[in-house]
């Protein structure tokens, strides 16, 4: 999606990408995410903050993010993504969302997961800057993505839907409790009858002033928390202690045992990527 030409960048996504999020290091702790700095994209069309990716080699992870600007009236080229589903979450703004023969429009909180190939463009149709979280499955790297001349020189043919979550709240609800609750947005093992072309599962959490969530880890998959709005502290039972602003992640390496907290005197909302999928099954490491 984010195209560079760069051969030491090409380089660098090679050798940290496309590999499982099992093998992050052993006995590796809660790692403090937050974005680089936005390099433009798309001939200045967009900016785009890496969050895991060629930036983080320390974290191997089989899916890339990042955090995608774009001015009023701006807009992602038409594009595809070979082999790779893009997921969109808005932050802020109004995104008119093509995908294929149908086009969309995603406001802030909405969820828009693109399938693999899909010829697709992102524009903003808003009064002011539209601001998302991508996520691609597997990572992106530039040789993966097809746009202009391009387009007719490879055969793709693809007519498919964008799978869309128009409220976060109306999710499957867990952990519901007078000062935290979470919403499944999306997992392959829960709605396995959606046919979702992702490995991960995507949930949202509001955790009131002083609102926790309990120790617990989860089995062979790891966690990566992105705060939208507040201050999350994500804790350790050693005592260790990470405080995540908002618009940066937390990372918790597979079977890791945390607990996370409201950091701020405000409502914490957050994004929780498990990966692989989340299920029930896995959590409660805690003793």
């Amino acid at each position: 999606m984010y195209r560079i030409v760069s051969l030491l960048f090409v380089c660098i996504l090679l050798s940290a990408g496309c590999l499982a999020a099992d093998d992050s290091p052993a006995g590796a702790g809660v790692s403090l995410l937050a974005p680089v700095d936005p390099i433009p994209i798309f001939d200045g069309q967009a900016t785009y903050s890496g969050i895991i990716g060629n930036e983080t080699p320390q974290i191997r992870a089989n899916y890339s993010m990042g955090h995608v600007a774009v001015a009023p009236g701006n807009a992602t080229p038409p594009h595809r993504l070979l082999g790779t589903a893009e997921l969109v979450y808005v932050l802020d703004g109004t995104a008119e969302i093509r995908c294929d023969n149908e086009t969309v429009t995603a406001r802030e909180g909405e969820t828009v997961l693109l399938p693999e190939g899909v010829l697709q463009s992102i524009a903003s149709a808003g009064d002011t800057d539209l601001h998302y979280i991508t996520v691609s499955q597997p990572a992106y790297t530039p040789e993966i993505e097809i746009s202009g001349d391009e387009l007719d020189l490879i055969s793709v043919k693809t007519d498919c839907a964008p799978f869309v979550v128009p409220d976060p709240r109306k999710g499957i609800e867990w952990n519901a409790t007078s000062d935290a609750v979470v919403y499944t947005l999306l997992n392959p093992v829960l709605m396995s009858d959606l046919a979702l072309p992702i490995n991960y599962s995507l949930a949202y959490g509001e955790l009131q002033p002083g609102g926790y969530l309990g120790y617990d880890g989860i089995a062979g998959s790891s966690d990566l928390i992105y705060v939208i709005e507040g201050e999350l502290e994500v804790v350790t039972p050693d005592g260790a202690a990470v405080r995540v602003p908002a618009g940066s992640a937390a990372y918790v390496p597979p079977d890791l045992v945390k607990t996370s907290r409201n950091a701020a005197e405000t409502v914490t909302k957050i994004l929780s990527f498990v990966d692989p999928a989340w299920t029930e099954e896995k959590t409660g490491l805690w003793k």
